[in-house]
């Protein structure tokens, strides 16, 4: 087999390599001196200790070989290093199941390596080598001008640097977040997170507490990551993070920031953000507690409209079903913790705090019990029952809510006389209330199907 046969896509074995590259294939990265080439394998499959990222967008996060301890720049390593230099071609290899060898054609490394922080072998935190890789198949050509015209900072377009930066969202003992407003560049007035650049070498929260320092001269505890933002630049792309950091000590003494300012989460969104800090921003208001305000909203129920999804929407679930779903739990959670409020704060307020703590949040102890949250209600003769509320994050839209319900809920929702449908709509930083009316629900169709159950016998 040559070198050339191979396609991209296509599963090939082990031996299928060994023939064509005249290569051992003993581990990840083999150096195959003989047809002056470096073939590297991702292994997908389980018990693997390397973090491989495939082709997050256009770029491949590869990690380099050494199993246990801090990775070197040797070996393997080096040879990937060094290819591009030696005139070697670098051929990807992926492992979804462990004999299978599927082929991603050839690689290149477009950046400088970076250092990260994954376990090793044995379960201990290491430092990792990573190889920022793209397809060579996805490296389109430049044109005769682009070559001979667009060079920014000296740099063509497809020699762009991706620049790792951390930014952190400090918060103090009230609540406040400190904002920083640019002093300098093309996003001078603008406000941001303040931060800087990971040096190679360091872990994002290393970097975080090092530049906070340096610009601040404050000490900061780095927490968890709220978001990540990927923005390209004329002259570089700008991959960055925002982590969440508690101030711990010092006095602030800045000198980078036309302004810096402690801000209420209420006012935070007025400020003038950068572009790369509004959907980070964005993730931060997300995930403060919410509250329910105002009274129930009340609607008609004379009126069933059955709707059909969208091929537009049925694309988009396809898409971004991953992401899609972590947003509806963290969106599912926020809406439970915040009925939980609304129906304690109900109990308190009618003179019963007792049953106030018995407020449960069933989801987290038993998913298949059909509803979310436990409560009660106060009779009108003093007497109460336990309540089974099920909690819904829906849409409003012109004079119709939206939400989504399985068959077991809708089930538990028509037999058991004590199970409520909550509809929480978010209205900014808090929600408001819908309670579905169960009489007129069942009396009317308001439900439409989204998905089938196919079941097909196989001929014996």
């Amino acid at each position: 087999m040559d070198i050339s046969d191979f396609e991209l896509g296509k599963k090939y074995k082990r031996e299928d390599l060994m023939s064509a590259f005249k290569g051992a294939f003993q581990g990840g990265i083999n150096i195959c001196k003989r047809t002056n080439t470096v073939v590297i394998t991702s292994k997908h499959t389980g018990n693997r200790i390397y973090d491989d990222d495939l082709f997050t967008g256009e770029v491949m996060y590869y990690t380099g070989e050494g199993q246990i301890g801090d990775q070197r720049m040797w070996k393997g390593n080096k040879a990937i290093l060094e290819a591009k230099d030696l005139n070697r071609d670098i051929h990807l290899f992926v492992r979804f199941v462990p004999t299978e060898y599927t082929y991603y054609g050839k690689v290149v490394v477009v950046d400088e390596p970076f250092y990260a922080d994954e376990k090793d072998v044995e379960g201990n935190m290491r430092k990792v080598i990573k190889f920022p890789m793209m397809q060579v198949s996805s490296l389109r050509n430049m044109t005769n001008y682009e070559t001979s015209h667009i060079r920014v900072a000296g740099i063509t377009p497809l020699e762009k640097p991706v620049i790792q930066v951390v930014g952190a969202a400090i918060i103090n003992d009230k609540g406040e977040v400190l904002c920083a407003q640019r002093g300098y560049g093309s996003l001078i007035g603008k406000w941001e997170f303040p931060g800087g650049k990971v040096e190679q070498g360091e872990s994002d929260k290393e970097a975080l507490v090092r530049e906070i320092k340096e610009e601040l001269n404050i000490d900061i505890e780095v927490d968890n990551l709220i978001d990540e933002n990927y923005n390209e630049y004329p002259d570089k792309n700008i991959n960055l993070k925002v982590y969440r950091c508690k101030y711990v000590s010092g006095t602030i003494n800045d000198t980078e920031h036309q302004n810096l300012k402690w801000t209420k989460t209420d006012d935070i969104e007025s400020l003038d953000w950068a572009e790369a800090d509004k959907p980070i921003l964005e993730t931060y208001i997300d995930s403060l507690p919410k509250r329910i305000d105002g009274e129930p909203l009340q609607f008609d129920y004379f009126e069933a409209e059955a709707v059909k999804s969208s091929n537009k929407e049925l694309i988009r679930a396809v898409q971004d079903y991953e992401k899609s779903q972590r947003n509806k739990q963290k969106s599912g959670q926020s809406a439970e913790i915040a009925v939980i409020h609304y129906e304690r704060d109900k109990l308190n307020n009618a003179g019963h705090p007792e049953l106030a703590e018995l407020v449960t949040q069933v989801s987290l102890s038993n998913s298949a019990a059909g509803y979310d949250v436990k409560s009660y209600e106060i009779n009108p003769d003093g007497s109460f029952n336990e309540i089974h509320i099920e909690v819904k994050s829906a849409i409003h839209s012109g004079k119709f809510i939206e939400f989504f319900i399985s068959e077991n809920e809708l089930n538990k929702f028509k037999e058991d006389p004590n199970h409520k449908i909550y509809c929480l709509i978010k209205r900014g930083r808090s929600y408001k209330l819908h309670e579905v009316n169960k009489y007129d629900f069942f009396r009317s169709n308001y439900l439409s199907p989204m998905t089938y159950r196919v079941r097909i016998r196989v001929a014996e």
